[in-house]
């Protein structure tokens, strides 16, 4: 499994790098436009070229509830993305990926509606409970999106802290933020590789 993520630049715009849309193809560039502000068009756009790195020109075809998958290959991804930091996660196996900035102390009132009992001990029992809100949050949404489901499903009949879900997740913590990882089997069997990239680097072979 490879994990890429860059770290956006604060003084760069959609504008300044939206010559890029052009090599996405079209749903992408449609999703992109959709954002009413302009950073979320630009990490939506960064999240294009990543999966453009990633897969080449392979076409996508989008399964049961809208997830899209490489056509006729058995090549699976998941993007996400931040603040300003855009991640994707890469492997021969169906595969989910979330990352979120630690939340604002009055956001730790969702555990309570939506967390499974166990999860909600594991936050209100943490020394840092907005990290441990954050863990719990990515690795839900992880499975999730493993799943294809999304969050219209009841977030709390599923327990993320307990085998066998735990076992198939891995959660890291990243420059304030948390990266959570899915996958079909046990996550240990799995060789995660992650690593930074470099806006210049991703721009600079974006043509190539």
């Amino acid at each position: 499994m490879k994990i890429e993520y860059v770290i956006l630049d604060k003084n760069l715009t959609f504008d300044k790098v939206s010559r890029y849309a052009s090599l996405l193809p079209e749903y992408r560039r449609e999703k992109i436009m959709r954002y009413r502000f302009e950073k979320d068009k630009l990490r939506s756009l960064i999240a294009g070229l990543l999966i453009r790195r990633a897969i080449g020109e392979m076409p996508l075809v989008f399964g049961e509830h809208e997830k899209p998958y490489v056509q006729g290959n058995s090549l699976y991804f998941s993007v996400s993305h931040s603040g300003d930091i855009v991640a994707i996660a890469v492997d021969d196996r169906e595969i989910g990926m979330d990352v979120e900035g630690l939340p604002v102390e009055d956001r730790l009132k969702i555990a309570d509606r939506f967390y499974h009992p166990r999860e909600r001990e594991y936050v209100h029992g943490a020394e840092d409970e907005a990290r441990a809100f954050c863990r719990i949050w990515t690795r839900k949404e992880a499975y999730l999106k493993m799943t294809g489901e999304g969050i219209s499903t009841d977030l709390t009949a599923f327990d993320t802290t307990s085998s066998p879900l735990r076992d198939s997740i891995d959660t890291v913590d990243l420059y304030g933020y948390c990266l959570s990882v899915c996958c079909e089997e046990r996550i240990e069997n799995h060789h995660i590789n992650i690593s930074l990239l470099e806006l210049k680097e991703l721009f600079s072979t974006a043509f190539l």
